[in-house]
C-alpha cells in the first residue's frame, strides 16, 4: 500500500486472539486476523488445546450480497489430514424468507417410513395395517 505521496506503508492487520480454559488450562483457540483497510476478516487459524494448528482458512474477494459482504473465495487447508479445499462461491442468497414447503420431504416410491418414537414391532404392524 502507499501514501498520497507514493511512498511504500506498510499496513498491519488487527488480530482476536480467542483463549479458552482447557482440561489443561488456558490456551490459543483461534487467531482471527482483520485488514486494517476494510476491517474485513481474510484469515482465520484455529488450535487445538495442545497449541496444534488444525485449520488454517483464508478469505478472499469479499463481495457485497444484499448489503452483507461475503468472501467469493475460502480456501481451507488441514494440515493433520493433510488436504486442502478451495471453495469459490458462484451464487449466494443470504436470508430470504423459508416456507413450510421448503421443508416438505416426498417419499421415494419403494421406502419404509420408520418413525423412531414407536418401536420396531409397533412400526411392522402400522405398515402391514394400511396394504403397503
Amino acid at each position: 500500500m502507499t501514501d498520497r505521496k507514493g511512498h511504500r506503508v506498510e499496513q498491519p492487520d488487527y488480530e482476536i486472539n480467542v483463549i479458552r480454559k482447557g482440561s489443561s488450562g488456558w490456551f490459543l483457540s483461534r487467531k482471527v486476523i482483520f485488514s486494517r483497510t476494510d476491517l474485513l476478516p481474510h484469515r482465520q487459524l484455529i488450535y487445538d488445546d495442545r497449541g496444534n494448528l488444525v485449520t488454517d482458512a483464508r478469505y478472499e474477494d469479499s463481495k457485497d450480497y444484499n448489503a452483507i459482504k461475503f468472501p467469493t473465495e475460502i480456501d481451507i487447508w488441514r494440515p493433520r489430514e493433510e488436504y486442502s479445499i478451495l471453495l469459490k462461491i458462484v451464487k449466494l442468497q443470504l436470508n430470504e424468507p423459508l416456507t413450510d414447503d421448503q421443508f416438505a420431504l416426498q417419499q421415494p416410491p419403494g421406502a419404509v417410513v420408520v418413525n423412531l418414537d414407536q418401536s420396531p414391532n409397533q412400526a411392522q404392524t402400522l405398515q402391514g395395517a394400511d396394504g403397503k
